[in-house]
Formats: C-alpha cells, structure tokens, sequence
C-alpha cells in the first residue's frame, strides 16, 4: 500500500511540475494580450460639393485608421491620426492656418466622418464656405 502512495505522490508531483511551467507562459502570454489591446480607430471621411449631405454631389472620399498603426487610404494618415488625437478626437476643435487668406466666394463643400474613434462612434458632419476654408480649418485631416 505504502508503494502505491509513493508511486501516486510522485505521478502528482511530475503532473504538477510539467504543468506548472505551462500555466506561467499562459500567464505571460494573456498579459502580453493585454498590452496589445486598444480601442479602434478607423474612419471613412468623404468630401462633397453642396450645402448638405443629401443634396451635396460627392467629390472625394478616403480611409483613415490610427490605431494600432496609422494606415488606410489617406495619402497622410500619420499627421492627421496625430492631428485627431491633439484634438481628443473631436472633429469640431480641429485647428488649422488661421493666417492663411481665403476669398470670400461662396462655393459650399460638405465634409463627413463616420466611424469609430477610440472606441466611440463617430458621426460628424459640416459645411463649409468653400474649399480654402475648409482647408484652413480642418488641418491635413480633410486634405485628401
């Protein structure tokens, strides 16, 4: 009897020892996991010729994708991931060339951002005066 417990004793101590190693690379796997995560960001943004949406005639349209890397179809997607996160990913207090002139011909464009950014939906629309406001106030991010 005493065999087989010695016997039973050292098969649970070899299970537990080849196991063991297993469980802390599983542990430091998840947290590795875990370092990995972030909150999407990816963006479709369109530019159109109109006063609004519905009416407006579609110009331009491109992808933008900051994290985890900035990347889509914007030809400078790292400026402008940069630009949206100084403005906490709000479209609305985007800065831009305020010394740059502009004419005062009334030509309306209508830009749109929908998507997701750092998680949260995202649903922005405005128009603006022209193009050359446009391209003032919104920085490199409607520049596409």
């Amino acid at each position: 009897m005493r065999t087989l417990v010695k016997r039973a004793l050292i098969c649970g101590l070899a299970t537990v020892a080849a196991v063991a190693p297993l469980t802390a690379a599983e542990a430091a796997e998840s947290a590795e996991a875990g370092q990995r995560l972030y909150a999407p960001s990816a963006l479709v943004l369109t530019i159109g010729q109109g006063e609004d949406v519905a009416s407006s005639t579609p110009l331009r349209a491109t992808t933008l994708t900051c994290a985890p890397t900035p990347g889509g179809t914007h030809p400078a997607p790292k400026r402008a991931c940069e630009e949206l996160r100084a403005a906490q990913g709000r479209f609305d207090q985007l800065g831009g060339d305020e010394q740059r002139p502009c004419i005062k011909i009334y030509d309306p464009v209508v830009v749109t951002a929908q998507g997701v950014w750092e998680g949260r939906r995202v649903d922005y629309t405005r128009t603006f005066p022209n193009s050359c406001v446009m391209e003032t106030e919104s920085d490199s991010v409607f520049a596409f």
